[in-house]
């Protein structure tokens, strides 16, 4: 048996962006999480301690999100995912981060990491890869 948590729609505010303009004040970051638990003890025991404090979650999120600031979503989705898998007890996360841009037109853009517990960003390519994004 296996258990998850899973958050939706959970707003939080957290300086992020490349230009000058985005770094002067917060914007709010929509997250959906699933965390799976390393275990469905309290699918059993109906014991908080054999759980994640849905509140200790909560303001965790809110305290990185407010702590830290990053240039690009997607660093700051993965840092979240490492913060959150060192303090809890979880075996994979799975965060979408969701912010809204003005381009072209308004519109959202979003994140998605999957994470296992004790799994890190590699910063060298895979043994074989090419990159040839400039190339086309």
């Amino acid at each position: 048996m296996s258990a998850s948590i899973i958050l939706k729609n959970l707003r939080v505010p957290s300086v992020i962006g490349v230009y000058e303009r985005e770094k002067t004040a917060p914007q709010t970051l929509k997250l959906d999480l699933e965390l799976s638990l390393r275990s469905a003890n309290a699918s059993i025991s109906d014991k908080l301690h054999d759980t994640v404090d849905y509140d200790t979650l909560i303001k965790a999120i809110r305290e990185f999100a407010r702590a830290h600031t990053h240039e690009l979503l997607e660093r700051f989705t993965y840092a979240l995912a490492q913060h959150l898998l060192a303090d809890f007890p979880l075996k994979h996360i799975q965060i979408t981060a969701w912010k809204e841009i003005v381009a072209q037109a308004p519109t959202d853009i979003a994140v998605r990491v999957n994470m296992a517990a004790g799994e890190r960003w590699q910063h060298n390519a895979p043994s074989g890869f090419e990159d040839d994004r400039y190339n086309d």
